[in-house]
């Protein structure tokens, strides 16, 4: 091989591996890490919000865990962007350690509720509020252990108050904490058996939709008012992405009744979050289409 030919092959090689760099730092720059508490209505949600990212040209890793594994991880700049933040009630507790380091992107939906629910074979008459739950002749007939999800969750956190405030220990109550699994699967199981029982619950979740449920009367409120669901990311994410996308993200809101329907879709239907997001994107293409258009 003459010099020349080395030297033009040289180049060349120098040129590849110019281009190669710029390729490898520009997807590094498009990647977002996208964290969701780890419940399925949590995850519809976020799989929406990894979409949209994608049509944007992001690659998304998806990170999920409890509530008290997810903040800090937020907070500490290790997950960019999280699905989703109940304000000012549910998540108060963790908004107030980590907000410094927070910032609200887009309210994703209102009307977030947490509270008590029986089946709806159980009387009104006799169970219409939670009081009633520790008046002797109900607390005969109602099955005595509260089954919860996550002790870390805002819906155990309130739980707890509620609890305590109404003695419902002195009742015979238990209040159970435990894996969101175990707790679906007793209520199947108390459901199928027609048994007396409450259980903590919350909005948007498919129960609500699957089930005849009833929410019980707490005029305390000790479950908080009604959240608002927010997408919220670390307070540097805004400085890594371009303009076009972080309007975007600002835009995209759904609702209660739409993130039911996919929580429904994934737990009856037995779909998997990402197919019934993009089911839901596919037959709302004039919002997905608002989300996208950039700023004149």
């Amino acid at each position: 091989m003459t010099r020349m030919a080395i030297q033009r092959l040289v180049r060349g090689l120098c040129s590849l591996l110019a281009a190669l760099a710029l390729s490898i730092g520009l997807a590094h720059a498009r990647y977002v890490v996208l964290g969701h508490v780890d419940l399925s209505f949590y995850e519809v949600t976020a799989a929406v919000v990894q979409q949209v990212l994608e049509r944007l040209g992001y690659n998304v890793a998806v990170k999920k865990g409890s509530h008290s594994e997810i903040y800090p991880r937020l907070a500490a700049g290790e997950v960019d962007l999280f699905v989703a933040a109940w304000l000012p009630n549910a998540h108060a507790k963790y908004w107030q350690q980590y907000k410094d380091d927070l910032v609200r992107v887009s309210r994703l939906y209102d009307d977030a509720r947490l509270f008590w629910a029986v089946p709806d074979y159980v009387p009104a008459a006799e169970v219409g509020a939670v009081a009633d739950l520790a008046r002797p002749g109900v607390a005969a007939k109602m099955e005595k252990v509260i089954r919860g999800t996550r002790p870390d969750s805002g819906l155990m956190i309130g739980s707890q108050r509620v609890f305590e405030a109404y003695r419902l220990g002195e009742a015979g109550y238990r209040l159970a904490p435990g894996d969101p699994a175990d707790w679906i699967a007793s209520f199947n199981d108390n459901i199928a058996a027609r048994k007396w029982f409450v259980m903590p619950l919350w909005q948007p979740q498919f129960l609500n939709k699957a089930a005849k449920l009833r929410i019980l009367d707490e005029p305390h409120e000790l479950l908080g008012k009604k959240d608002s669901a927010y997408l919220v990311a670390h307070k540097d994410l805004r400085q890594k992405l371009d303009r076009r996308t972080w309007e975007t993200l600002k835009r995209i809101e759904l609702s209660v009744a739409a993130v039911t329907d996919m929580d429904y879709l994934v737990n009856v239907r037995k779909m998997s979050p990402r197919e019934v997001a993009r089911a839901w994107i596919g037959a709302h293409p004039d919002t997905v289409t608002y989300w996208l258009e950039p700023e004149d």
